[in-house]
């Protein structure tokens, strides 16, 4: 050996008591000794600590049951968009009126059209909710409402995915199911809705898991949900497809769960008829789906594809990961999927229920997928200085809520001044009103020709339409049968022009969100 080599050997030689590599050939050359002295001086890897494992699944959990639910209610809280529906006026006017009178009407009280006739107040709990806040804190607290709820819907989705899935995966698919949502996050009760359908699910999931038929004390959630918004029809069609994933599973097929699983049934069909309506409040929805009026309401209208929508993004999204990933569901949960996508592709206003349901039924399937063989625990509890700082967000966004008074201005469902612009006396005579003004009409105390309670007009939807493109010879016999004296509608509609060019009709205000037709004659 030479100078040069005995000079290397002694670099690389390790420290008395070092371990060293071995190599299982002999290797030669400047590379070879470079390589051993890498594999020499290179840390071993050492497991986590069960210490930083507890950190991070703490950390994921502030994040996903605390910080992304108060952010989400904190958007939508401050997010105008949310009191962008015209029904949201009707529905608080409906709930001023049941605190007044102590009891749900059984008739219309509002229009001038339809006074006395029948109607079901099927959302009576949701609109005196909604009135309450009103009443309590103005428009403020209704959007405040609305941002609880959303908050609400988070955490408990978040909280059933981060069971199986990685806190990644739980905000992507987070980020997808509100995807869906947000086009029905409104200021109305199909939204108020939305929490009972996401811990309905999840109950049901978690008893099938156990093994063992769900707790009768799950019936009151139908209870609540009957009194809520007619989606509370959507419980048994959930809560049967897993009834039937119980029935064919020959594997841990036992007597008393089946009976425990069709007794809860039975239980939560009892459950739905606490209503003022009864029987006829569970009816009601079924004959929703047949009103002729579906097809001219927008959100009874089918999803357009044609351009990119949230909807799109998230079935292509899940049927890439399906296929890339070999997600395997059973025959049940796989019906129900199905339900839910076919109800969406009929009708845009049910993206939101799949936007809800998908999410949790997909995460176990896809956790194991990715690996997981069973559930991770999720605790609800924080630390003390988690759950202080939790605290302060909330608190934050409620005071700043309150404290940011909110006024109605002109919009496309507010004609707050060509309202203001006629003469109460005429305000009291029969009017010819915009679809979309309906609501703000009955809010301010002025009897509608038509407002958004599609269930009680009906066949009248179809026919108003008729009037709103223009058809004169339905506007003739609108004007003469209802003896209507003025008009309040969108200057974009064929109707304005066709008034405006009516012998005996003039004018009296205009700007771009509505304009004020006077009878003369």
């Amino acid at each position: 050996m030479n100078a040069r080599e005995a000079a290397r050997f002694t670099k690389y030689r390790p420290a008395p008591g070092a371990p060293t590599a071995i190599p299982s050939q002999p290797e030669s050359g400047d590379a070879s000794r470079r390589m051993t002295a890498v594999a020499i001086d290179r840390p071993a890897a050492r497991p986590s600590s069960p210490a930083l494992e507890a950190l991070r699944d703490e950390r994921a959990r502030f994040l996903v049951l605390w910080v992304i639910p108060i952010m989400v209610g904190a958007l939508v809280s401050f997010a105008p968009p949310v009191l962008g529906d015209g029904d949201t006026f009707w529905h608080i006017a409906a709930g001023r009126w049941m605190l007044a009178h102590g009891a749900a009407p059984a008739t219309d009280p509002f229009s001038f059209t339809f006074v006395g006739r029948p109607w079901v107040a099927h959302e009576w709990l949701s609109e005196v909710a909604m009135a309450g806040a009103w009443l309590a804190a103005g428009w403020s607290g209704v959007m405040l409402l609305a941002g609880l709820t959303a908050a609400a819907l988070a955490a408990l989705m978040g909280g059933w995915l981060l069971r199986w899935l990685s806190p990644l995966s739980t905000l992507a698919a987070l980020a997808l199911g509100f995807a869906c949502i947000a086009p029905g996050v409104l200021a109305r009760p199909h939204f108020l809705a939305l929490p009972l359908l996401a811990l309905w699910t999840i109950a049901l999931m978690d008893a099938r898991a156990n093994d063992k038929a769900p707790s009768p004390a799950l019936a009151l959630v139908v209870a609540l949900w009957a009194n809520l918004h007619s989606s509370f029809l959507l419980a048994f069609l959930i809560a049967g497809g897993f009834a039937l994933e119980t029935l064919l599973d020959l594997r841990a097929w036992r007597w008393r769960v089946i009976a425990g699983w069709a007794a809860f049934l039975a239980l939560s069909a009892l459950a739905a008829l606490a209503t003022p309506h009864g029987l006829e409040g569970v009816t009601f929805p079924l004959k929703m789906l047949t009103m002729k009026a579906m097809d001219v309401v927008v959100e009874w209208q089918p999803p357009d594809f044609m351009k990119p929508s949230p909807l799109e993004v998230a079935l292509l999204a899940g049927v890439l990961v399906a296929f890339w990933r070999g997600v395997r569901l059973t025959a049940a949960r796989t019906l129900i999927l199905l339900g839910l996508l076919h109800m969406s592709l009929q009708h845009v206003r049910h993206e939101m229920l799949l936007g809800v349901v998908a999410p949790l039924i997909l995460a176990e399937p896809l956790g194991r997928a990715l690996g997981r063989t069973e559930a991770k625990e999720v605790t609800w509890g924080m630390p003390a200085p988690q759950t202080a700082l939790g605290a302060f967000l909330i608190a934050a966004v409620v005071i700043g809520r309150l404290a940011t008074p909110l006024a109605r201005v002109d919009g496309p469902t507010s004609p707050v001044s060509a309202l203001a612009s006629v003469a109460p006396a005429l305000r009291a005579q029969p009017v010819l009103n915009d679809y979309d003004f309906g609501g703000y009409l009955i809010f301010q105390g002025v009897r509608p020709y038509i407002d958004g309670r599609t269930d009680m007009y009906d066949a009248f939807v179809a026919d108003d339409d008729l009037i709103q493109r223009g058809d004169h010879a339905a506007l003739d016999r609108a004007i003469a049968r209802y003896k209507i004296r003025w008009a309040i509608i969108r200057p974009t509609r064929p109707l304005a022009a066709a008034l405006a060019h009516t012998p005996g009709w003039k004018r009296t205000y205009a700007d771009k969100y509505a304009v004020v037709l006077v009878k003369t004659s």
